[in-house]
């Protein structure tokens, strides 16, 4: 006979919860990986600093690397991040890290058009999860394949314990959904965010080099869809408005976007879209882009450019706008997705604050995914505004085939049938 004394059953009982406190994960979210093409990130929080085996498919396996930080009385858990690579499109993954079990299908890659490219993008959500929860539920009986933000994930303000709270709240859409997107300025220039917890957190394609300088922008491709990623906020971290460092690097992400919409297949992706906070035309009585003596128009595009414009440290998209409105135009951009303002709105096809057939994109704010109701409307409405809704939450679904795009939201307590819709040819 075998006797176990209490002290020693003690210390076995301590040691297995020791091991299933440490094999434990939270917030675990997908992402579009970093270190290899049309891979899957998975980003969990732990415990523990040591890397964490992520199995997945069959019998494969990817090791995490894991970050931390430190904000005033807050430490953050171990990050991890562990990029899943040689995926199959369209193949569904299941994976594991410890004991946490989800599954995921992999994006269509560029070019595949034997099934629709299906996305989902929305901004504005804060601390809620009606939004990412809405884009599990098919629309048209179409699945999204990922979710793209445009910037206000959070809205944790410096608050950096919401951030966790957010991604444990968010865990059981994240974890089987990829998803990107971009920093708004609850991410940058509220309570001391300073993009600290956005580059740690949210997943993105992002190199280390890029992470270090601030530099946020980038593109993708999924399916017939090259989306590109733009941060109004870029240059803010290295100086004032106006200054040389902030200018720079705004230079830079223009320069960056010239070479990026050149090079895009129009072959393999007919369907070039832009997602930014800011929207650079908008009908709600808030954000709106004030660089002369009238709304939406720049008289002088060098002196906006510079920063000398109203508004100047809240909406820095103006300057922007007096540049990458032309360069959006020349390489054709079909629709440029925005949040900031927390409401719904379409426009017709316009350029230089006029409705314009040839040289117009489609401007479609999507921002009202639960952070607040979007206010009142200007006074006088300009024409170029086709459909406007901001007293009810929804999120956007693009459905991309060879023969058009269809743009269309939906509101959270009715999905069944979309409250706006367009269609772009390519």
């Amino acid at each position: 006979m075998v006797r176990i004394t209490l002290p020693f059953f003690s210390f076995c009982l301590s040691a297995l919860s020791s091991t299933l406190a440490a094999d434990a994960v939270t917030q675990v979210h997908l992402g579009f990986a970093a270190s290899c093409p049309y891979g899957i990130s998975v980003s969990f929080a732990s415990s523990q600093a040591q890397p964490f085996s992520v199995k997945f498919g069959d019998n494969q396996v990817a090791t995490s690397t894991a970050t931390t930080y430190s904000d005033g009385n807050y430490k953050s858990p171990h990050l991890h991040t562990a990029d899943l690579c040689k995926l199959t499109p369209r193949k569904t993954y299941p994976y594991s890290i410890g004991s946490f079990q989800a599954s995921f299908v992999a994006p269509p890659a560029p070019g595949d058009s034997a099934a629709p490219t299906v996305l989902g993008i929305v901004g504005d959500m804060d601390f809620n999860d009606r939004s990412l929860r809405s884009f599990r539920t098919p629309v048209n009986g179409h699945k999204t394949q990922a979710i793209l933000v445009a910037g206000d994930w959070t809205y944790a303000n410096g608050k950096q314990d919401k951030w966790d709270k957010w991604f444990d709240l968010q865990v059981p859409t994240l974890s089987t959904l990829p998803t990107t997107g971009i920093n708004g300025n609850h991410e940058v220039t509220v309570g001391g965010e300073k993009y600290k917890a956005y580059l740690r957190r949210v997943p993105g394609p992002i190199s280390e080099t890029n992470k270090a300088a601030f530099r946020t922008y980038y593109a993708i491709n999924v399916g017939l869809v090259h989306a590109v990623f733009l941060d109004d906020y870029v240059g803010s971290q290295s100086g004032s408005v106006g200054s040389k460092g902030w200018l720079a690097e705004r230079n830079q992400q223009l320069e960056w976007l010239q070479k990026d919409l050149a090079a895009v297949d129009r072959t393999k992706t007919p369907y070039v879209i832009v997602i930014k906070h800011n929207p650079f035309y908008n009908t709600f009585d808030d954000h709106q882009c004030v660089c002369g003596s009238t709304p939406f128009e720049i008289s002088n595009v060098e002196t906006c450019w510079a920063g000398k414009y109203k508004k100047a440290s809240s909406e820095p998209h103006c300057g922007l706008q007096a540049k990458l409105e032309d360069v959006c135009s020349k390489f054709k951009v079909n629709v440029v997705f925005a949040g900031h303002c927390h409401a719904y709105e379409r426009t017709h096809l316009v350029f230089k604050n006029k409705v314009d057939k040839t040289k117009g994109i489609v401007y479609v704010t999507t921002g009202a995914g639960g952070r607040g109701h979007g206010g009142r409307r200007v006074s006088s409405v300009p024409q170029w505004s086709a459909f406007a809704e901001g007293d009810i939450y929804g999120t956007s679904r693009i459905i991309a085939t060879r023969t058009n795009m269809q743009v269309l939201w939906v509101a959270h307590d009715n999905m069944a049938k979309p409250l706006d819709a367009f269609t772009v040819l390519p």
